[in-house]
């Protein structure tokens, strides 16, 4: 995927499916870097997406609606066929983890990180019924969708809170390929939204 096709991303079915293609190319001939932390496996494809009665019972299980988004990427995946793996910088033995989260294997993991994000920043459930905070969706490690107008993606560990992409297709794209941070298109960020303002 070039800079180009990156930054023409939105969140319709068309981007998702463009970008399940052009990553399962990428990976088909991927070969693992000598790091810490998780990578995709060569050969690595994504699942079939979820069928309507399932993105129901995701919702229900969540506790929340999804946005259009959301939506659209589990439609068209919904995670990887293979494990990540972290070879430990070549140190330590070699580990097998997660990397896109998917349903329904990864329903608890989920809750358990937007309640993470929440309690660390002192987010009350009332806060959301009153929808004075918006509600967040963890799709891989810590990056979240933000569920308000705007639907950025932003990186969340605690209280540190960058800005990672304008919207879902594009973060996933960019936490897949590698591109200069400087060519890709940039969202003003709504400062009066909650999470937003957070944003170091």
């Amino acid at each position: 995927m070039n800079i180009d096709e990156l930054n023409n991303l939105d969140n319709s079915i068309s981007s998702f499916e463009f970008l399940k293609k052009k990553s399962e190319e990428y990976w088909e001939a991927s070969e693992l870097i000598l790091c810490w932390g998780f990578q995709v496996q060569q050969k690595s494809k994504w699942k079939k997406g979820l069928m309507e009665s399932e993105l129901v019972d995701f919702q229900d299980k969540i506790g929340f609606d999804f946005s259009e988004s959301l939506i659209n990427y589990f439609r068209t995946m919904n995670g990887l066929d293979k494990p990540g793996i972290d070879i430990n910088n070549g140190e330590d033995d070699i580990e097998f983890g997660k990397i896109f989260y998917s349903y329904p294997e990864d329903i608890e993991l989920i809750k358990s990180e937007i309640e993470w994000i929440f309690e660390e920043n002192n987010v009350f459930k009332n806060d959301i019924k009153s929808k004075m905070v918006p509600n967040i969706f963890p799709y891989l490690g810590n990056r979240f969708l933000i569920l308000d107008n705007q639907q950025l993606i932003l990186s969340m560990r605690a209280q540190d809170i960058l800005y990672w992409a304008e919207n879902l297709c594009k973060g996933i794209a960019q936490d897949i390929f590698e591109f200069d941070h400087n060519e890709i298109k940039k969202k003003k960020l709504n400062e009066t939204e909650f999470w937003n303002n957070k944003v170091l």
